[in-house]
């Protein structure tokens, strides 16, 4: 059984790293834009995406290692209609508290504490240091960036962005598609598709359905 990490960028390396310190062996990064096709990256090799996906086993696993959302849910998507299986990548030093579900494809980084009866949708990323506090929802293909803090009973949809060091209110709801700017305090809900930051964050402007 192998274990692949499509995209060989710098969340791709963090990415292997979690996956190390778990004590699992990645087979192979897979990217078609790396400038270290036919190379490697600490030891792993680097794969056209093209020729693995042509010969993979089915018996492999699969992480989505780019931090874009949406890129991300486009190879998610794209891998899931070949019945590629998918699995979570948590730091050991995550805290994950109890009653916490975590979808597959989600990658939990160093120092992030997901605290009681939180759950995490498919191909998250909470990243370095972020607190997720109890009985949130995080929708599918959401990225918390480093340093975030989310109180409780928060609801994010699909594809929301936190930048780094964001800090959300208790109770909030993000609609789908929301990117909310570095630094940004959110003390009151947002719509879908919209960006917003500052502090108190405010919605500069809405996007494209």
């Amino acid at each position: 059984m192998g274990l692949y990490l499509y995209g060989s960028g710098g969340h791709g390396k963090v990415v292997l790293d979690i996956l190390q310190s778990q004590g699992r062996e990645v087979t192979a990064f897979v990217d078609d834009h790396s400038a270290e096709l036919g190379g490697s990256i600490h030891g792993v090799p680097v794969y056209p995406a093209a020729n693995v996906l042509n010969n993979w086993p089915m018996s492999s696993e699969w992480v989505v290692a780019i931090g874009d959302n949406a890129v991300r849910q486009r190879l998610a998507k794209k891998l899931a209609t070949r019945g590629c299986r998918f699995t979570m990548a948590v730091h050991p030093s995550a805290q994950i508290g109890l009653g916490v579900k975590i979808a597959p494809g989600t990658v939990i980084m160093a120092n992030a504490v997901i605290n009681a009866d939180t759950q995490i949708g498919h191909h998250v990323i909470i990243n370095t240091g972020a607190i997720i506090d109890h009985d949130c929802c995080v929708g599918d293909y959401c990225h918390v960036a480093p340093g975030c803090s989310v109180c409780g009973n928060v609801t994010l949809g699909s594809c929301v962005m936190l930048g780094v060091g964001s800090c959300i209110c208790p109770g909030i709801t993000i609609g789908d598609e929301t990117c909310c700017g570095a630094g940004s305090v959110i003390v009151k809900s947002l719509p879908a598709r919209c960006v917003a930051y500052g502090c108190p964050a405010k919605i500069v402007r809405s996007q494209a359905g």
